[in-house]
């Protein structure tokens, strides 16, 4: 369901596109601006796992895919602002264990885990039927030299250690597309899991720029993972004075009493 908005800027609300048979980081874009509405923007559009979001905490890091099939969101803040998230577990029935983590920047589009142009891609694909986590590890690590499939891996341990993916829940990470284009998003900070059905990330204060939020669930089982459960993302920002208007207002006063007085 989506509420009625003011907004200080243009808002611009585009419903996702059809995924692919693989997907890959498939953005629904919250929009552009500042929101002004107490209430805020609700988005009822993922379907999501419930260790998603828990197995980019590990130091194997996690598979995008296990989010919402690759579900982000996005947002831009055409000024500074105090922006309020929530994610809620809409069974409610404490199978998602909602978290959710916020990065400044964005991924290209139809960015994905095995995207060979990535100068910190820790593995890439083999072939393989879902969940699309059997990885290969490159043999070579030491930042410079690529391997047979293309990889340069100048960060992570690809030849002992096998990654799920790239996503980092609790940190800076990377990802390309197939066209080569390439960024990384920087971490900065995250709410959940606590083992209820709703977090909040409430009036954190940003400047302006492009955001991104991964959700998803925070269950630390893979083997008793579920997947396809259903939950909302509540979106808010409200703008923050620029600094020194009220002093100028203030001074602009005091001159007009100077003048009345002469």
């Amino acid at each position: 369901m989506h509420h009625p908005i003011r907004t200080l800027a243009v808002v611009a609300l585009l419903t996702a596109t059809a995924r692919p048979a693989l997907a890959h980081v498939d953005y629904f874009d919250i929009g552009a601006g500042l929101f002004l509405d107490p209430n805020g923007l609700s988005f009822d559009d993922g379907l999501f796992n419930s260790y998603g979001w828990f197995e980019g905490t590990k130091s194997t890091l996690g598979d995008s895919h296990d989010l919402a099939g690759g579900r982000f969101y996005r947002f831009t803040l055409a000024s500074a602002a105090r922006v309020t998230i929530t994610f809620t577990d809409l069974n409610g029935q404490g199978a998602l264990n909602p978290a959710l983590s916020l990065y400044a920047g964005l991924l290209p589009d139809e960015a994905h885990d095995s995207a060979a142009f990535d100068p910190l891609n820790p593995s890439h694909f083999v072939p393989g039927p879902p969940p699309h986590v059997v990885k290969d590890p490159s043999p070579v690590d030491n930042g410079v030299t690529t391997d047979a499939n293309g990889n340069v891996s100048p960060f992570r341990d690809t030849v002992n250690i096998t990654f799920n993916g790239q996503f980092d829940a609790l940190g800076d990470w990377s990802m390309a597309n197939a066209t080569n284009d390439w960024a990384v998003i920087r971490y900065l900070t995250h709410v959940g899991p606590n083992g209820g059905n709703s977090v909040s990330l409430v009036e954190y204060l940003l400047a302006a720029g492009d955001y991104t939020i991964a959700a998803g669930g925070g269950w630390d089982s893979e083997l008793l993972s579920v997947s396809d459960l259903p939950g909302r993302l509540t979106f808010s920002a409200a703008p923050v004075p620029l600094p020194g208007m009220g002093v100028l207002f203030g001074g602009a006063v005091v001159a007009m009493l100077a003048r009345r007085r002469m």
